[in-house]
């Protein structure tokens, strides 16, 4: 995809063209608010469970809202990149659903004007879950829920970290499709050194 328009009415135009892209597609201000969503993002959202999450809902929040804490300095840093060189950052993500493996790539363009940014997320793998990952049916509470009732997901694939084997996590469709009521994001091994090996280097041994 290439972001080039030169014309007064170019973000109409960008708009335009994007609406029907089977990519889900969203446009961020100099602020990282959205101000437009394309139609493949509500489709997303339907097909995920995302009640309230259609897109003329989402125009005017910042998109770091929904990003987890521990993923936001990477987020701030690549969308800061591309603003600052005017070059595109891409990355490639997991966002699957309780039955449905799903990997993404994500581009982030400069828009054609102004500091803003274009984000396309383009379904790259989409594939039934490995059936000896999965949890079957209602998962064994005790071996994931610490005293307090909090549960340990990782922010970036969703699985569920054992409670004695914290190095183990396991995907837990029950947990993706109603999370529990309370929730400790962290990032399991497999996500920070497949998606995010630079930030890997830097936690401590």
């Amino acid at each position: 995809m290439v972001m080039q328009s030169s014309a007064p009415q170019g973000d109409s135009l960008l708009k335009r063209d994007l609406e029907n892209d089977p990519a889900v597609i969203y446009v961020l201000d100099r602020d990282l608010r959205i101000l437009f969503c394309n139609k493949a993002w509500d489709r997303f959202a339907a097909g995920n469970g995302g009640v309230g999450l259609e897109r003329h809902r989402q125009l005017g929040r910042c998109v770091m809202d929904a990003v987890p804490a521990p993923l936001r300095p990477f987020f701030e840093e690549g969308y800061g990149r591309v603003r600052a060189s005017r070059q595109a950052w891409e990355h490639r993500y997991e966002c699957s659903s309780p039955t449905i493996y799903r990997a993404f790539h994500m581009a982030v363009y400069p828009a054609p004007r102004g500091e803003g940014l274009v984000v396309v997320n383009s379904l790259v793998v989409e594939r039934p879950h490995d059936p000896q990952e999965r949890i079957a049916g209602l998962p064994d509470e005790t071996a994931y829920q610490a005293p307090d009732g909090t549960v340990t997901m990782c922010c970036h694939c969703r699985r569920t970290s054992r409670l004695k084997e914290t190095a183990v996590w396991d995907w837990v469709p029950a947990y993706v499709e109603k999370p529990p009521t309370r929730v400790s994001h962290g990032m399991c091994s497999v996500c920070l050194n497949l998606f995010y090996p630079e930030f890997a280097s830097e936690q401590p041994a």
